[in-house]
């Protein structure tokens, strides 16, 4: 897991602490804030590139629709690094 992720992880967990043992304000606040924000953006880069996959012939898993979720931006960059570079319709045949 990359430095990312474990930032991400550890913002979810603090966001969770927070619904059962409130933190001192203003940081209580920002939390109710900012991790509902935080899965909104991660729901729409979810529904954006699943059909961006999909549409490149190569549809997310499960998995990866879940981790896009918790994760969003980071785990998107390592699920670029296993597609293609060369677009599906650009072979050449020889």
């Amino acid at each position: 897991m990359g430095f990312g992720k474990a930032v991400v992880v550890l913002f979810w967990l603090s966001a969770l602490w927070n619904l059962f043992m409130p933190v001192a304000e203003p940081m209580g606040s920002v939390l109710n804030w900012a991790a509902p924000l935080l899965l909104l953006l991660h729901t729409a880069e979810h529904f954006f590139f699943s059909r961006r996959f999909a549409a490149m012939g190569a549809p997310l898993s499960m998995k990866d629709r879940y981790m896009i979720l918790i994760f969003g931006g980071f785990h998107l960059m390592s699920l670029m690094k296993k597609i293609p570079t060369q677009p599906v319709g650009d072979q050449h045949s020889a």
